[in-house]
């Protein structure tokens, strides 16, 4: 019965005249595309769409859906956790997301053949992404390399940073300092998966994950708010250059948390860059405030 019932949703969704419905005919080049504008949505319980496999081997494929944003989760008074993605196929087969890995689903096309697909729980209006296997592995591989050189970059600063706050006796370079420490951490915490190797010996820190965010956070925006009031009701050494650069790291921390506002409204609003935009904006806060400390003016100078 349940074969059944799943060819005539397919069958009524394909009848309907929809340019969702036309078949996707893969390159052989294929690396990834986004899936959702070829949906074509059935009664608001689900999506369906089409492949068409014309070679003489199966097609193996990786479907993806971006995960709620971790700084969200966080904060959220309740479960953001997506149910995991399921898909039947017009052959009645069916495939569902491995446990822990909710947003990621792995499905074939037989060779020779045109078949129908439906997603169920999702939208149109839904973001999903469909890959080859070494597309998506070409990816993460870059997508784990960036997140760790840009905190290999962000450490060695931090070590200048410290040092020359060491060598100025400045107390505005440790508050910066501080800071920057907060958002390394904030960064590793968002990127832990990446950054961190998948053994014993870091299982507290990823089942701790969430806390450790929320810290790093807090740690963050205090020491930006006591920067801000120690500018404003206290008579401090350079002045000028510290307005400059807590200026610099306002705009910064402005646009991340605006991008990332966005990332809730509409994960895909810039393509497979909009989870990682929200990132580097951050990054660039935390750059900002340690470099304010490496290139602190001496204490002589009260410009």
């Amino acid at each position: 019965m349940r074969a059944l019932g799943l060819i005539l949703v397919l069958l009524g969704a394909l009848s309907a005249p929809s340019q969702a419905s036309d078949p996707l005919r893969l390159r052989d080049d294929f690396q990834v595309l986004q899936l959702h504008p070829y949906l074509s949505e059935v009664d608001g319980q689900g999506a369906v769409f089409s492949i068409q496999n014309g070679g003489s081997t199966p097609i193996d494929l990786l479907l993806t859906r971006p995960a709620p944003l971790d700084l969200f989760a966080a904060f959220a008074p309740y479960d953001t956790t997506l149910a995991p993605l399921r898909l039947f196929s017009s052959d009645d087969r069916e495939f569902a997301a491995m446990p822990g890995e909710n947003n990621l689903l792995r499905f074939s096309v037989p060779a020779g053949q045109v078949q129908s697909f439906y997603l169920m729980g999702v939208s149109r209006a839904s973001v999903l992404y469909l890959w080859s296997p070494e597309g998506h592995t070409s990816y993460e591989n870059r997508r784990q390399t960036f997140h760790a050189t840009l905190l290999l970059l962000l450490g060695l600063t931090l070590g200048l940073a410290m040092a020359t706050g060491l060598y100025r006796r400045s107390r505005r370079a440790a508050y910066a300092v501080v800071m920057g420490i907060g958002l390394m951490v904030l960064l590793a915490s968002l990127w832990m998966h990446d950054v961190l190797p998948d053994d014993g010996m870091f299982v507290d820190w990823q089942a701790n994950r969430l806390l450790i965010i929320r810290l790093s956070f807090g740690l963050g925006v205090a020491m930006s708010v006591l920067a801000h009031v120690n500018l404003v009701v206290r008579q401090i050494v350079n002045r000028n250059y510290w307005t400059r650069v807590i200026i610099v790291a306002d705009v910064f921390l402005l646009i991340s948390l605006g991008l990332w506002g966005w990332q809730i409204v509409d994960a895909g609003y810039a393509g497979l860059i909009s989870a990682e935009l929200g990132h580097i904006f951050m990054a660039l806060t935390c750059a900002s405030v340690l470099l304010g400390a490496v290139f602190v003016p001496d204490r002589s100078n009260r410009g």
